[in-house]
């Protein structure tokens, strides 16, 4: 199986279960395109988005603005520090700063328990919006540790991973350590231009 996007790089793309996608480019054109992968679910797909900038409800607004079923199919792990209140029955997973990875990797977990539990855990999308983010928080080499692992369990579950990075914050040879772990790139231009390069991936 796949997990299907319409319209990405003006084209409908399937990305083989298991793969990570890296988005790069400008903070809001990036986040965009990722928001674009990661609501196009159908069938029983269901989407965890670990948030390290902007609190749950915001989350809650983006991907209710383009047609998820916030109730059933969103789980929000909320690093931000945000208390905001978002809908009852809403699972959510609040940290205390995005320097938790640990607590990114267990709230991950917890979220897809529960939907496995529901009878509808075996294809997530997962997002984490920013890498750029937990580099503020943590050196390269840890960061690159943890997506690494996290990359390495969305391989082995067959899940979908959008993982996002702003290129113009870091030095050439961050961006290029943190490339190096993922299967394939979406380069995001000031227009929302997006070119797509890598593996596990087929255009059309």
């Amino acid at each position: 199986m796949t997990y299907v996007v319409e319209g990405l790089a003006d084209s409908t793309v399937r990305f083989d279960d298991g793969s990570s996608l890296l988005v790069t480019g400008p903070v809001g054109a990036g986040r965009e395109a990722a928001l674009d992968v990661l609501d196009d679910i159908s069938g029983s797909e269901t989407v965890v988005f670990i948030s390290t900038n902007d609190g749950a409800a915001s989350a809650v607004d983006w991907f209710g603005e383009r047609g998820v079923d916030t109730t059933v199919r969103l789980g929000i792990v909320d690093a931000s520090g945000s208390s905001m209140p978002v809908p009852e029955g809403l699972p959510v997973e609040r940290l205390g700063s995005p320097g938790d990875l640990t607590g990114m990797s267990l709230g991950f977990a917890k979220l897809a328990q529960r939907f496995e539990q529901a009878g509808s855990g075996d294809r997530i999308r997962v997002g984490l919006v920013s890498v750029s983010t937990l580099l503020m928080y943590a050196d390269v080499q840890t960061v690159f540790r943890f997506l690494h692992v996290f990359t390495s369990r969305i391989r082995s579950g067959g899940l979908l991973g959008v993982f996002t990075l702003e290129p113009g914050m870091h030095d050439d040879q961050t961006v290029n350590t943190v490339r190096a772990i993922f299967d394939c790139e979406a380069r995001v231009d000031e227009d929302e231009t997006v070119d797509l390069r890598g593996t596990g991936f087929t255009k059309g």
